[in-house]
């Protein structure tokens, strides 16, 4: 009798024992496939933002218009890059541009104008790009870029125009930024102003880009899409003789190991 008692305990011992490595097998396997989902939402979104970048690099190589390469070679030329300096530090460095005998053509009176850099305005301006469903987002003037406080604080809420180019409308070219994120935090928070530069990734040439500044409204239109390096500095250049803005962002979007650029010219 008392073997009978022995042998039920040692299998109810042995059903107990089977019924854990169950549950844990069950628990295991459950916060794998929960890791593996968490990952793939967000490897494959950098995956597809990569790939869609390099089949537009491809694209822009295949054709002349909007920018010729002779054209590109004559005026998108490096400023020079240290390496041991922080990007913006960079554009920082080549942002205070000699215009000494370069002009523009207002695109209204078609009489040259020169560039002006104003870094005492002070006036929020509003940025729209219909297409992409930017809407009247904040642009804040003249941001010091040294800061990353500062910066950061200004993109919580919109844009930043880069301090020492020119403001929309001055002439040359005014420098405005933004952030971007990957893909799966963007689609739950698509027109979350801090990141509604995930949208350029949908740019297209011909595209509008409106900027609201002292209640004027100033018209672009996108003439060209690129990815750049971390050390291009020269989309900071003027664009010749054309008033010009340039929205950069990081790409692969959320990460920044290159960037997203869009160069837009003022309409007549």
């Amino acid at each position: 009798m008392q073997n009978n008692n022995y042998d039920n305990l040692v299998d109810i011992e042995k059903k107990q024992e089977r019924r854990i490595k169950t549950v844990k097998y069950v628990i295991s396997s459950i916060l794998a496939i929960a890791g593996s989902v968490l990952l793939l939402s967000q490897f494959v979104p950098l995956i597809n933002s990569y790939l869609n970048g390099e089949i537009y690099k491809l694209r822009e190589s295949s054709i002349v218009e909007p920018l010729p390469q002779e054209y590109k070679d004559k005026h998108l030329k490096d400023f020079g890059y240290d390496p041991g300096i922080s990007y913006f530090q960079n554009l920082l460095i080549n942002a205070g541009i000699s215009y000494q005998n370069q002009y523009t053509l207002d695109p209204i009176t078609k009489q040259k104008k020169d560039i002006l850099i104003d870094t005492s305005y002070d006036k929020q301006m509003k940025l729209t790009i219909g297409d992409l469903q930017i809407n009247n987002i904040n642009l804040v003037p003249n941001v010091n870029s040294y800061d990353e406080n500062i910066y950061n604080s200004v993109l919580k809420n919109g844009l930043a125009h880069f301090k020492g180019t020119p403001l929309p409308g001055d002439g040359g070219n005014s420098f405005i930024y933004g952030h971007s994120s990957v893909v799966s935090f963007f689609n739950i928070n698509p027109n979350n102003p801090e990141v509604i530069f995930s949208k350029l990734e949908n740019a297209e040439v011909g595209q509008k880009v409106e900027i609201v500044k002292d209640g004027t409204n100033l018209v672009y239109t996108i003439r060209q899409k690129k990815i750049v390096e971390p050390d291009d500095t020269s989309i900071l250049n003027a664009q010749q003789d054309k008033e010009t803005v340039t929205l950069m962002t990081c790409w692969p979007l959320g990460i920044g190991t290159k960037r997203l650029v869009v160069i837009a010219e003022r309409n007549e």
